[in-house]
């Protein structure tokens, strides 16, 4: 399978290098990190071992063409960049996979690129992006996989064994936007938490804030 992804902060980063450990054909759209990623790859460092992903490096998305799947990791303050960047990468098969925060990201491709082929992923990760080409990872990587608006199709459960034989725990929910809803119930009391107390999860769920 030819994957693009889009957005090659820590979250794409990560998730590409695992597809292509796991053999598919993954590339990478990217500005600032190109020639690092070019020559040297991307470096992964984490708890489940250390590794180098050597996905094909483009600039311009012309150079990478149409794709079966496209990760979508772009912050969604970029989303404006949506027309100019993605058509290249697209057939009127391709699937759009945003494995973005917040809420909104799916309708915002189905309002550009029609609803049929749009498929949102929430991230249970933690991730750090620590120089150009090299991403720490923390903990964590679970994603819950949905399809906007409708029921998950065949296509949808076969996108998760992508990240299944990726090492990359993916489960299907039924109701996309509920798990958007039931994510963003537990990220704005904790992360509101951590920020005010200065502290991380394992103080917060401790009691020890003061």
């Amino acid at each position: 399978m030819k994957i693009g992804v889009v957005g090659c902060g820590a979250l794409g980063s990560f998730y590409g290098a695992k597809l292509w450990q796991s053999g598919q054909e993954v590339h990478f759209l990217l500005r600032s990190d190109y020639d690092t990623v070019r020559r040297q790859g991307v470096h992964i460092r984490g708890p489940d071992g250390d590794f180098v992903a050597r996905p094909c490096a483009a600039d311009r998305a012309e150079r990478i063409g149409p794709c079966d799947l496209v990760l979508i990791g772009l912050k969604t303050t970029a989303n404006d960049q949506f027309i100019r960047l993605l058509p290249p990468l697209l057939t009127r098969r391709t699937l759009l996979l945003t494995l973005q925060n917040g809420l909104g990201n799916e309708a915002q491709l189905a309002a550009r690129f029609g609803p049929g082929n749009i498929l949102g992923g929430l991230c249970f990760v933690c991730l750090n992006r620590v120089a150009p080409g090299v991403i720490h990872h923390l903990a964590h990587g679970r994603i819950v996989l949905g399809e906007f608006g409708r029921l998950p199709r065949a296509r949808t459960r076969a996108t998760a064994d992508l990240f299944h034989q990726a090492g990359v725990p993916c489960q299907v929910t039924d109701n996309l936007e509920l798990a958007h809803w039931e994510k963003l119930v537990w990220n704005i009391p904790f992360n509101g938490l951590g920020v005010a107390g200065a502290a991380g999860l394992e103080a917060v769920l401790a009691g020890r804030l003061a």
